[in-house]
């Protein structure tokens, strides 16, 4: 691997490391991924379950158990088609009278060590190389979501590999379909990133050849694009800071 920084794989590679050993996040498996439904079904059980046993077990009694992931996954896309993915994010679903939280947002004050608690029950997940439709074999380099739902869509570009952050802006316009589930505004992503070694470009709605995207950069001399970096990569601020656990929820 003597030329392994100029690769893809590498850049993906140490994303992937910086976040799950460092900013909270665990790896989640792109098989666990459903493409149907475009969300990670087992993190979403396992979040409910650890962080609200009490509201899930009187599901279970309600929907009983053969039938409740089943009937609360089906709850959850009504919701989510109804009332968009932000708003089910913020203030969770209600299913025959029982209320979920899907996310448990940082408490202004430490003062009350339950919402504190809740807060730390939050899965942050990482997926490498997602294939996300039912049509076709393209996969997404990077999807991070929150408790089993997709909020940040990513593609990378290593210049060392001759491609930029305009061959990965161009793969959101031309090879994304802004019509699949994941991609959908407010419906799954939230916000999708084109990221190279230098710079990072973002938008909140894919709309094929139209997409238009803000630069996401710190500047540098009054201009634009980041300060250069002695050692490492000069976006590397986006999965340090952006990224890391407490600035993304």
């Amino acid at each position: 691997m003597s030329h392994g920084i100029h690769t893809e794989n590498t850049f993906e590679a140490a994303i992937e490391a910086h976040l799950t050993e460092v900013a909270g996040y665990e790896r989640a498996d792109a098989g666990t991924y459903d493409r149907e439904i475009a969300l990670f079904p087992a993190t979403l059980f396992r979040f409910l379950q650890t962080s609200q046993p009490k509201k899930w077990s009187q599901l279970v009694d309600r929907h009983g158990s053969e039938t409740v992931e089943q009937k609360v996954l089906y709850r959850l896309q009504r919701e989510i088609d109804n009332r968009g993915m932000l708003d089910v994010l913020r203030k969770g679903i209600t299913d025959l009278g029982v209320h979920l939280n899907l996310a448990y947002f940082r408490p202004a004050t430490t003062l009350n060590p339950d919402t504190e608690i809740s807060y730390q029950q939050n899965i942050l997940t990482v997926t490498r190389q997602v294939f996300y439709s039912s049509k076709h074999r393209n996969s997404l380099d990077m999807l991070l979501s929150v408790n089993g739902l997709p909020v940040v869509s990513v593609e990378l570009k290593n210049q060392m590999t001759g491609q930029n952050v305009d061959h990965a802006k161009d793969q959101f316009r031309f090879d994304r379909d802004h019509k699949e589930l994941l991609f959908r505004f407010n419906r799954r992503s939230l916000v999708h990133f084109a990221v190279d070694t230098d710079e990072v470009f973002m938008t909140t709605r894919l709309n094929g050849s139209k997409t238009y995207y803000l630069p996401f950069n710190q500047g540098y001399n009054n201009g634009k694009g980041n300060p250069p970096k002695e050692d490492g990569y000069r976006t590397e601020y986006l999965w340090r800071d952006i990224w890391q656990k407490d600035s993304l929820l």
